[in-house]
């Protein structure tokens, strides 16, 4: 039930469940008192910038399969970490679901069609999501409904939060949202087509955000724009900003993009593929990102290339980075992959379906991934 670099499945689930010991994470539940309570992995992708990092050590080359959760549908959504250790996932069988760390359901809120989108905790514990109902729900921590806020078409964008607690997020009716934490809007962008990308805020607080218009957008925080840098196709990416500005974000066109903080481009990657996976960015400044033509490809910050993994699918899922510089991504092959820093594998996990839902990393090290299998899998 052990794995170094080798494959374990998901058919192996129900023996290995017996060596979960329940309450692991339970000491760490989160009170009712109204101080902000740490999270691991709190939204897409970590942290406001996209950069897919996780502060936690996953060095542990023994895997083995905690637990699985099952919905009625496929979970394209990628999961949230929050406090306490509960996960947070959406399925396309319409419904959000949290889950304790023992992988035992804590409630599930059922929305009007499909949840593809990722949801995001606020500092009080609410969760942020949005569905193909075109709303965004603010759902309170016992999965009661706190607001929705209606859109002119699907959500599938992940929503990010700001430092004031603004929420921001695209729809497919061309608009990037902000909204106040009572669920009032402070205002929108018009773009010429979907936003599926779903934010990321740097550190002046620019929102920027990709659009099927092909464009990337630069927008202010009082939602006028800074600036537009056109891609040869649509930008489903989502952007990550790094420690020194520069924005990564793939594009249809098949290439990787990094864009100085005055919009300008720095260098553009070109893959055999369209790359709507999101780029994730390491410690050491190193870009991963998946393309459709199968493969990972690890990118040096001057643009060069350091090494690709072959995925053997197409790789529409983000990567994740643990603190120990494992970087863990899914493919349409079932698999979710462990990759050591130099490029070669470390294991594979095989799921019974598709995986384009990214992975999350939480406190302890355990990988949560969603599987088109209708599975969410912790793995530790």
């Amino acid at each position: 039930m052990t794995a170094s670099k080798g494959r374990f499945a998901g058919a192996a689930l129900l023996f290995c469940c017996a060596v979960w010991v329940l309450g692991v994470q339970a000491c760490g539940s989160s009170g009712s008192g109204p101080a902000p309570v740490p999270t691991s992995w709190p939204m897409f992708h970590q942290n406001p910038q996209r950069t897919g990092l996780s502060p936690f050590d996953t060095s542990t080359d023994n895997r083995i399969i905690k637990w699985n959760f099952a919905t009625a549908d496929a979970i394209d959504s990628s999961p949230a970490v929050g406090p306490g250790g509960k996960i947070y996932v959406g399925s396309n069988d319409g419904n959000v679901y949290a889950i304790n760390p023992n992988g035992t359901q804590k409630w599930s809120f059922a929305t009007g069609d499909i949840v593809r989108s990722s949801p995001a905790i606020g500092a009080d514990g609410t969760i942020y999501v949005g569905s193909f109902d075109d709303n965004l729900y603010a759902i309170n921590r016992n999965g009661t409904q706190k607001w929705a806020f209606a859109t002119g078409d699907n959500v599938a964008s992940s929503p990010v939060i700001g430092a004031d607690g603004t929420i921001y997020f695209g729809s497919d009716d061309a608009n990037l949202y902000a909204l106040n934490p009572d669920g009032t809007q402070k205002w929108s962008f018009a773009t010429g087509n979907a936003v599926r990308s779903s934010p990321a805020i740097g550190a002046d607080g620019t929102i920027y955000v990709g659009s099927s218009d092909n464009n990337l957008y630069a927008i202010n925080p009082d939602g006028t724009e800074k600036w537009t840098f056109t891609t040869g196709d649509e930008v489903e990416s989502s952007p990550a900003v790094g420690a020194d500005g520069t924005i990564y974000v793939g594009s249809a066109d098949n290439n990787l993009y990094a864009i100085n903080p005055d919009g300008t481009q720095k260098w553009a990657f070109a893959t055999g593929g369209s790359v709507f996976s999101s780029p994730a960015i390491g410690a050491d400044g190193t870009v991963y990102v998946g393309s459709v033509d199968n493969n990972l490809y690890a990118i040096n910050a001057d643009g060069t290339l350091k090494w690709t993994f072959d995925a053997g699918d197409d790789v529409d899922s983000s990567p994740a980075i643990g603190a120990d510089g494992t970087i863990y991504v899914g493919s349409r092959n079932n698999d979710l992959h462990a990759i050591n820093p130099d490029g070669s594998e470390k294991w594979v996990f095989v799921a019974a379906g598709d995986i384009e839902s990214s992975p999350a990393i939480g406190a302890t090290g355990t990988i949560y991934i969603g599987s088109f299998d209708h599975s969410l899998y912790a793995i530790h």
